[in-house]
């Protein structure tokens, strides 16, 4: 069963509220979905834009539908393995969207460094 709608809608307005309009330019949150799981991403330019290569994407999260009404927080694993992920261990939460308090502050955390004033 896909991610319902609405669950899609309020994570776009999730991702959205994490980055102030002045950083969009230099960093975006996002999400993708396969089946019941969300994965949360954190996206850069690309370095060498000229070359028309897209924005790089770092999964920081995943929000899984394990059991029927029930979401849990995954977090990437520390391991050299990309695909690797392993349980947030908060519990779970009917409403996943309550679950992403916990990353807020680490997604706020790797923002880009502010910008000095006329530093262009």
């Amino acid at each position: 069963m896909p991610v319902p709608e609405e669950i899609r809608v309020r994570l776009s307005r999730w991702c959205a509220d994490q980055v102030p309009d002045a950083e969009r330019s230099q960093r975006q949150i996002g999400y993708t979905t396969s089946g019941e799981q969300v994965t949360l991403l954190d996206r850069r330019p690309p370095t060498f834009p000229e070359l028309g290569a897209a924005w790089i994407s770092t999964p920081v999260a995943q929000l899984r539908n394990d059991e029927p009404g029930r979401w849990s927080l995954w977090r990437p694993a520390a391991t050299d393995d990309p695909d690797a992920w392993e349980p947030d261990g908060g519990g779970s939460a009917e409403d996943p969207l309550a679950l992403l308090t916990r990353i807020e502050d680490a997604i706020r955390v790797s923002a880009p460094p502010a910008r000095e004033p006329g530093a262009d």
